[in-house]
């Protein structure tokens, strides 16, 4: 009978005691609002600016191809550079609505600031912090409880865009509160430390030297 082999690893008691948790949790969870509630409105807002539907329509599929190139390049990043920096980089960069702030909207290369290379690739860097901070134990609990409050904060970005949209009748004052969330997030995402797990290179196996009988 085989034994039982016990991953390393944090129990999701332990791990909800540490503020490293949290601090990923509200991170995502500010990212999520703020980049949630200006994709979901990109449409209108960019419109509501003087920006054509077509050009704004074109704007929101490019936003959808490039999330794929984000992918890749996150994924790249993460295995050289520091996951906490390459997440503070991706969510510290300004949303692809932005261009909007400015009256001249019809001029604000339109393409360029619908790259959603920075987009959702969220997701993945979640899934790589919690296998380097809290390792593998219970990676599919916690990970499920922080990209549950990842998809929260996407649901609360979109419906808050809506409501003040609707109370100031213009979306000034979210994608201020966007551009705080964000600064937020990556403060909290720079403290989180050195990795607790980090990767183990296991070193080759030396080649015997007796000969074969």
């Amino acid at each position: 009978m085989r034994g039982t082999v016990t991953l390393p690893g944090l129990t999701p008691r332990e791990a909800l005691t540490q503020a490293r948790f949290w601090r990923i949790g509200i991170a995502f969870f500010l990212v999520a609002v703020a980049l949630a509630g200006t994709v979901g409105h990109v449409v209108p807002l960019l419109t509501d600016r003087g920006v054509t539907p077509e050009a704004a329509a074109a704007a929101f599929g490019a936003f959808g191809l490039s999330t794929m190139t984000g992918r890749f390049v996150g994924g790249f990043l993460v295995d050289r550079i520091f996951a906490p920096y390459v997440a503070a980089g991706f969510s510290s960069r300004r949303s692809p609505a932005s261009c909007s702030w400015r009256r001249g909207a019809g001029r604000c290369r339109v393409w360029r600031r619908a790259d959603g290379a920075r987009h959702w690739h969220e997701i993945d860097l979640i899934a790589f912090l919690v296998s380097r901070y809290f390792g593998q134990r219970s990676f599919g609990q916690l990970y499920g409880w922080l990209f549950m409050m990842f998809l929260f904060g996407a649901t609360v970005g979109r419906f808050l865009g809506g409501v003040v949209y609707d109370l100031a009748h213009s979306y000034t004052p979210f994608l201020i509160g966007s551009a705080i969330e964000l600064v937020v997030a990556v403060a909290l995402l720079s403290r989180l430390g050195p990795y607790a797990y980090p990767v183990e290179r296991e070193p080759p196996v030396a080649l015997s030297e007796t000969p074969a009988k």
